[in-house]
């Protein structure tokens, strides 16, 4: 008798093979067994006419880093049928730690709504980080990217300077480090300081360690405006200097002018392809953006950390430079008034959350760009916003092509206890969006094609060996639901909203999700990449 029967599902197995009706049968963890009938019973047996059995999705960009400690479960996650989530992405992340500079590292992460848990950054590398993560009880699997700016604060804090020949070393040691602790890759955030300072050449020394160990190089490109082809252009380059797998995370041309690029984009990364280099990308499937409010400052602001920042925004030395700078930005993305301010963390301006800035600027009866100044300068940085500043047709464009992975930039929330903020609503969405409004409503692409770019397709990016499929001798990692009512229902007006349709949700074998209801069960775990050799 197996732990586990599933009968009666169409079984989209993440390989973009063609459907089929079957059954599924795990033992202790593991797919035993996928056929058109499985004799025998199961302690569990699922029922599934009408349902889709897929592997379970795996979130290849994420920012649950320290959310996590807060919603163990990452209910929001979960209830779209996430298994796993790769955390550390855009350079953003919590390792590796040096003990002089946890401080630096500290304000950097508030600065991007990373909310420390109540013992704060109490680890300095990969393994303690992973191994605290294990402690506290996981509803699912997380794999951990090193990331670009927490290994240059821990060499070079968060100066604007090209590293010397000793501290590269460094900083390669400490990659080298991580990434034999298990690490998946390193990721890369290059519109943030200090990534932003990064010169391609550092890129390339990094990344070679990257390739060394099989790994992932995913990078926030530098540009994904009026620049997106140049910052394209360095990704490639970053891939044929070093011979590392690339990932150009959450793809897209940002801002009115740039609408319509999204092809051109294709284009060159297939070329890139034909020419040897291992790149594809990942999207999300909405036309506003989100990140910190600091992204329409310009970097050199930035130098030396938040509090020169704070310097800087209050001098008159400097408010006529930054005010046309951060007019310029606010422009290139959309205006101001389409930049709504999400999260806020004082009391004093909580009322601002969902606010765009020319409203804010109307209240405070002063220019939009002196609004931003002020805001930052109030929250000490910490402020994040909404960017309206994509186009549809650029989403249905990247959302099409077979080389572009699903990933949420979003976070595990709980909608509950999140619900007087203001978030986008990819946390609680995106893959059932996908399902839902692209792949059944739009028929931007078939079922078929979206499971695999959110299972088969990202296994083999990040180099998961045994899961993204369902297939005897994988992880039992798996999503049943509703083809009919999967939907997203988290919008920019009501981002906390579960999605509708997912019926069950195992991760290692367990239920997390059943009949639609989050479990409790905590089996999830942090992955690490085992080395190559063994």
């Amino acid at each position: 008798m197996f732990s586990l029967l599933i009968r009666g599902a169409l079984v989209i197995d993440g390989s973009n093979r063609e459907p089929f009706r079957g059954d599924i049968a795990v033992e202790k963890g593991t797919i035993a067994d996928v056929a058109p009938s499985i004799k025998g019973g199961g302690k569990a047996v699922v029922e599934a006419d009408g349902l889709v059995a897929a592997p379970g999705f795996i979130d290849i960009h994420s920012h649950t880093d320290l959310s996590i400690f807060k919603h163990p479960l990452a209910e929001s996650k979960a209830l779209q049928g996430v298994t796993t989530e790769v955390i550390g992405n855009c350079g953003i992340g919590a390792f590796p730690v040096n003990d002089e500079r946890r401080a630096v590292l500290n304000d950097y992460l508030k600065v991007h709504d990373f909310h420390l848990p109540s013992h704060g950054l109490s680890w300095n590398n990969f393994k303690q980080y992973a191994d605290q993560l294990d402690r506290i009880g996981l509803g699912l699997n997380l794999a951990p990217l090193v990331t670009h700016g927490a290994l240059r604060i821990a060499i070079l804090e968060t100066k604007d300077r090209t590293p010397s020949h000793k501290e590269l070393e460094s900083m390669k040691s400490l990659l080298t480090e991580s990434l034999e602790q298990g690490a998946w890759g390193l990721s890369t955030g290059l519109i943030y300081p200090p990534g932003s300072f990064a010169k391609t050449e550092e890129l390339v020394a990094l990344a070679k360690i990257v390739a060394r160990h099989g790994t992932l190089y995913a990078s926030h490109i530098r540009g994904e405006g009026a620049t997106l082809m140049e910052a394209l252009d360095e990704a490639i380059l970053v891939g044929k200097k070093s011979d590392v797998r690339v990932e150009v995370s959450h793809l897209k041309a940002m801002g009115k002018d740039n609408w319509g690029r999204s092809k051109e984009a294709l284009l060159k990364l297939e070329k890139a392809r034909q020419e040897g280099v291992d790149i594809a990308a990942d999207q999300y499937p909405y036309e506003a953006t989100s990140t910190s409010l600091t992204a329409l400052v310009p970097p050199w602001t930035l130098a030396g950390g938040v509090d020169e920042l704070l310097k800087r925004l209050a001098s008159s030395k400097t408010t006529g430079r930054l005010q046309a700078e951060i007019l310029r930005e606010m422009n290139q993305r959309g205006g101001p008034n389409r930049i709504v301010i999400a999260e806020i963390g004082s009391a004093k301006n909580m009322g601002l959350s969902g606010k765009n800035v020319s409203e804010i600027g109307e209240l405070w009866h002063c220019t939009p760009e002196v609004a931003v100044m002020r805001l930052l300068q109030e929250e000490k940085a910490a402020v994040g916003a909404v960017y309206f500043s994509l186009s549809e047709e650029d989403v249905v464009a990247i959302l099409s092509s077979d080389q572009v992975s699903v990933g949420s930039d979003g976070m595990g929330m709980n909608a509950e206890e999140d619900s007087e903020k203001s978030t986008h609503p990819r946390s609680y969405g995106t893959f059932p969006r996908v399902l839902g409004a692209y792949a059944r409503e739009k028929g931007t692409l078939s079922l078929t094609k979206a499971i695999y770019k959110m299972t088969g397709l990202v296994a083999g990016r990040v180099g998961l060996r045994n899961r993204g499929l369902i297939k005897p001798g994988f992880v039992a990692d798996m999503v049943l639901f509703d083809p009919v009512t999967i939907q997203d229902r988290a919008t920019f007006d009501h981002p906390h909203q579960y999605a509708a349709g997912i019926i069950h949700t195992w991760v290692n074998g367990y239920p997390v999700v059943h009949e639609g209801r989050i479990t409790g069960n905590t089996p999830g775990k942090v992955l690490r990449k085992k080395k190559a050799s063994s």
